[in-house]
């Protein structure tokens, strides 16, 4: 009998002459391994185990007890057998035929588990780190990472090389044990994405990502402002608010220093001081009502729609009185307000309209542009926005040239000509470095609203497919003819639990906003309470932002709601 040097061989098995056995293997009771096999390093053959003379074992193989691993028959590295399992040699064996040399080779892949009592007809090939389940009959090949149950078997999903079974969303899968993950590359295809590969974290915006695209059109716009030295308003500021005011379909295009300054000149413009309310909406930044409050005016709050989080138009007329004498409407998150009920409002009662459009630039109701539908539109470039310049800005868009007017003398302290001043306005000048910047993103901002939408597109179609959508997670509605995603925004259950978790796994996301604007402590004086706009009470308990900016990939994506999905499932 041989003598194998640090093999392990109970003293009730039987390893014939002329067999390979790798060191560290471990043969138990009652095993039989017949001349002629070879078995690699590091394997275990459980008790009652036969080892045939043409099969071959490689490394770390982990056969358990009362299996019988016939001629022709090869286990690749790490492959494991399960108790009792059987594999075949021919086809159609009888008793009376000898068929040796029909014997069929069988091929178990690298990191295949082969379950207890499973049978593999001979012939197949068992791809690497499949799983087939217990009691499986394997009459057919099967797949890389498959995993097979069932008489015959029948492929029901797949399996990481951990050996824990995968749940894909969309096209990625990402192991909840060891964290590898997975990608869908056909029905019949999954390929584990290496490390190189793999995001580890999706930031709520990626600026960098945006500049590195446009930084060769940026760079010598920037150059020409420098070269020319003229840095506030001029011929750069006005060829920007040309190009706005096309864009938005307006007549009138009038460039400020800030989002927050649009709105203020903008009611500046309307005459709104001491005295006058204006409706407004308590669920959105803070300058919309900040406004209002600093002209001296008293914002009047109306509760929200809760699907689009904008605000209800059928709650603005029982809020109208003598002294109302505007309704600022914000088209929050890129959706546009549901604006035929508050026109009709508005021109019954003649109350101008202040469209807050600060994160709406190109979104669409009934074909119309925000900015274009009321008396007078307000944006916002703030870097973060889709039109975002390198700082500050913003944009005052009208269709009257009395409005507009005003508006633009106003920008100037009120000046007109300069030094000479029929009215006090205020230093809300755009610089022409912004104005520059805002030219070159303009002319991309359609495909990166494109983008946005089909992200928006992706995002529900994953939480569909997860089993979140409308339970968890309620995804954002669209009921206007052109959102454009500034915010993809749910609402989700257990929201600051799910917003901590998210950062914790390095996905940005934000809330928008924590308190109502009547909740507010500056704006105590104005008698309102908690439970007096559920709605938005309701939405700054549950909504949360997602990244939706235009360079995000699909894993990202899929990486931000596979988390969402561990949340929940925890």
């Amino acid at each position: 009998m041989t003598d194998y040097n640090n093999v392990f061989i109970h003293e009730t098995a039987v390893v014939d002459d002329h067999v390979e056995i790798g060191e560290g293997t471990k043969v138990w009771h009652f095993t039989h391994v017949m001349s002629g096999a070879k078995i690699g390093k590091k394997c275990s053959l459980g008790q009652n185990v036969n080892i045939a003379g043409r099969a071959v074992l490689g490394n770390n193989v982990k056969v358990q007890n009362n299996v019988s691993i016939y001629d022709e028959v090869i286990l690749e590295d790490d492959v494991f057998c399960g108790p009792s399992m059987v594999f075949t040699n021919v086809i159609n064996p009888r008793a009376h035929i000898i068929r040796k040399h029909e014997y069929m080779p069988t091929l178990v892949k690298r990191g295949a588990s082969l379950g207890a009592n499973s049978t593999i007809v001979c012939g197949v090939t068992i791809g690497e780190y499949a799983f087939v389940g217990a009691g499986a009959v394997v009459v057919k090949d099967v797949l890389p990472y498959a995993l097979v149950v069932g008489v015959p078997a029948r492929q029901t999903g797949w399996m990481c090389s951990c050996g824990m079974r995968l749940t894909f969303i969309g096209k990625t899968a990402i192991c909840s044990d060891c964290g590898k993950q997975y990608e869908m590359k056909s029905e019949q295809e999954i390929q584990e994405i290496v490390p190189s590969d793999k995001p580890t974290h999706v930031p709520l915006l990626d600026l960098q990502a945006q500049y590195k695209t446009i930084r060769h059109e940026i760079e010598p716009a920037i150059r020409e402002v420098c070269e020319k030295q003229m840095f506030i308003l001029g011929p750069k500021v006005t060829e920007l608010e040309q190009a706005i005011a096309s864009y938005s379909q307006t007549k009138f295009a009038i460039g400020v220093s800030s989002g927050t300054d649009a709105i203020l000149v903008a009611l500046m413009g309307l005459d709104i001081g001491p005295g006058d309310e204006v409706i407004t909406t308590p669920f959105t930044f803070f300058a919309t009502a900040g406004c209002v409050s600093r002209l001296g005016a008293r914002p009047v709050f109306v509760d929200i729609e809760p699907d689009t989080f904008n605000l209800d138009p059928g709650r603005i007329e029982e809020k109208i009185t003598a002294k109302t004498k505007a309704i600022l409407c914000v088209h929050l998150f890129g959706q546009c307000c549901d604006m035929s009920p508050l026109l009709t409002i508005a021109s019954k009662h003649s109350l101008a309209v202040v469209e807050d459009a600060a994160q709406s630039i190109g979104a669409e109701w009934e074909g119309k542009r925000a900015g274009s539908i009321g008396d007078v539109g307000c944006f916002s470039f703030f870097p973060s926005k889709n039109l975002g310049a390198f700082g500050d800005g913003g944009m005052v868009v009208a269709n009257r040239e009395d409005l507009a007017e005003r508006i633009h003398i106003l920008r100037t302290h009120g000046s007109k000509p300069k030094y000479y001043h029929k009215i006090i306005g205020g230093n809300f000048r755009l610089d022409a470095i912004q104005a520059v910047v805002l030219a070159v993103k303009l002319r991309h901002l359609d495909d990166w609203t494109k983008k946005r939408q089909e992200n928006a597109e992706d995002y529900n179609r994953l939480f569909t497919q997860a089993g979140l959508a409308n339970g968890a997670v309620t995804l954002p509605a669209v009921k206007q003819s052109r959102h454009i995603f500034n915010q993809y925004t749910i609402r989700a259950k257990q929201r600051d639990e799910l917003m901590h978790y998210l950062k914790d796994n390095k996905i940005g996301c934000e809330i928008y906003y924590p308190v109502p604007m009547h909740l507010q402590e500056c704006f105590a004086s104005l008698g309102y309470h908690k439970g007096d706009f559920p709605n938005a009470e309701l939405a700054a308990e549950e909504a949360l932002s997602l990244p939706i900016y235009p360079e995000i990939s699909s894993a990202q994506k899929e990486l931000v709601v596979q988390k969402i999905k561990e949340f929940y499932e925890r």
